[in-house]
């Protein structure tokens, strides 16, 4: 019963994961475009399916890419062959491995993806003209919950080169945690802590509530999870 019971936690979980990601995405529709954040972009990690390449694909392939996605959305891409996906996708194998040369490269290349989609979401949730404070309110909520969505994405242990793509992504989040904590440093509206630090405590929350079990061991939702941690680090942040 307790092995049935954490299962149906964890497919809940990547339900809800999923539509997260698809609400969030509608939600960017009346946001400004990424031209707008060339400060925070910089360092940020190179798709492996370049812009230039993606934009040379066709429909087909594009639908294929989608249609990949959600499978890994929904915890099920890293457990299929290529056969499986083709059966899935109702395409030819040909087709995936004109993506990529094999099924691993597949699944890192829609992992990548599937994470700068996300990360764009949670940079172009920040208000350029707003303080410091609301900025990291901004982004912290919208990329911890891009880390806990990716954490645990799919079950991707036995394909090699996943946790690399992922650590890169999640190095690029305290990256910009950093970027924010400083500019309120220098504003003065920020105490002159370290911000590396800062950035530490933010990601490895994130970790923490990336556990299905941690946050029901807690007694609260993802949003509050967040919204304390925030209230923790902010108290020890703003200056008096």
């Amino acid at each position: 019963m307790t092995v049935l019971i954490t299962k149906i936690r964890y497919h809940l979980s990547l339900a809800i994961r999923g539509r997260l990601l698809e609400i969030n995405e509608d939600e960017m529709s009346n946001k400004p475009n990424l031209d707008s954040y060339r400060s925070f972009l910089v360092g940020a990690p190179r798709p492996m399916l370049s812009r230039r390449a993606e934009a040379a694909l066709g429909s087909r392939h594009r639908s294929i890419l989608e249609g990949l996605e959600k499978l890994m959305r929904d915890g099920e891409l890293a457990k299929l062959t290529i056969g499986d996906m083709a059966t899935r996708l109702e395409c030819s194998r040909r087709a995936l491995y004109e993506l990529a040369p094999s099924k691993e490269q597949l699944v890192l290349l829609v992992l990548d993806r599937v994470m700068h989609r996300i990360g764009e979401i949670g940079i172009r949730t920040i208000d350029l003209d707003a303080s410091a404070t609301t900025q990291l309110r901004q982004y912290a909520t919208a990329s911890l919950g891009y880390v806990w969505r990716t954490t645990a994405i799919s079950d991707l242990s036995g394909v090699e080169g996943a946790e690399r793509v992922r650590e890169i992504h999640h190095r690029f989040a305290g990256t910009l945690f950093e970027r924010i904590v400083n500019t309120g440093i220098d504003r003065g509206e920020f105490r002159p802590v370290n911000a590396s630090v800062a950035a530490a405590v933010m990601l490895a929350s994130a970790v923490r509530f990336g556990d299905p079990e941690a946050l029901d061991d807690m007694g609260i939702s993802l949003e509050d999870a967040i919204d304390d941690m925030l209230n923790l680090v902010l108290g020890g942040l703003v200056a008096d």
